[in-house]
């Protein structure tokens, strides 16, 4: 009987988790659709509640603020960022101009949507250097993980610390997109130049890319 009980138990887990995570994209739509017709100021949570048929203590199961919702984004980015690594790395050749593309193209949403993007960098920028949120650490090691697989394929330099191989390649991925986005106009296209960005700070900390 435990045994024939098992299978149903996780069956039904996987039917609540399903069901969580449908009510949180629902609401995360709901309230991005609210902010780009209204304005995200001028958007209540009463209004996203009401807009997504969730009761208000339901919303607050899944985001403690308004803002907290942009913070659904990085979770979205950084499961396709995990998955689309992972089959990065376990193809021959140099994993490096495929890992910037992969880290270029997430930056997609900051092109497309500018007026929402100010709040995405805001709440990114107030929990990657809190020490408690999960996605942050998830996104750093994950960083972490692509540093030493680069060192050991021979492109990156094998004598530096992976974390602060890490930390300048972050630097220079969120400094891009700052820049594109405090300009009065965007100085360029923001893709493209992540690309550019990356490859060079790569090449530079190439074994012998440096002078």
């Amino acid at each position: 009987m435990a045994r024939s009980g098992t299978p149903v138990a996780g069956a039904e887990r996987s039917r609540r988790e399903r069901k969580k995570e449908a009510t949180k994209d629902r609401i995360f739509h709901t309230a991005c659709a609210l902010f780009k017709q209204r304005g995200v100021d001028a958007t209540t949570i009463d209004e996203i509640c009401e807009k997504a048929d969730v009761a208000k203590g339901t919303f607050f199961n899944y985001f403690p603020h308004k803002l907290a919702v942009f913070g659904y984004l990085s979770e979205q980015w950084l499961a396709q960022a995990e998955a689309q690594a992972a089959e990065i790395l376990a193809r021959p050749g140099r994993a490096g101009p495929r890992l910037i593309g992969l880290f270029a193209e997430l930056a997609a949403f900051y092109e497309q949507e500018p007026a929402l993007s100010k709040f995405v960098l805001d709440e990114w920028m107030r929990t990657q250097h809190a020490g408690t949120d999960e996605t942050c650490e998830r996104w750093e090691a994950l960083g972490l993980r692509l540093m030493r697989r680069l060192q050991e394929s021979g492109e990156l330099r094998p004598d530096e610390d992976p974390e602060r191989l890490r930390d300048v390649l972050h630097a220079v991925h969120q400094g891009t997109i700052l820049q594109h986005l405090t300009s009065p106009k965007p100085p360029f296209p923001l893709r493209a130049e992540l690309r550019r960005r990356l490859t060079l700070t790569i090449e530079g900390l190439a074994p012998g890319g440096g002078p």
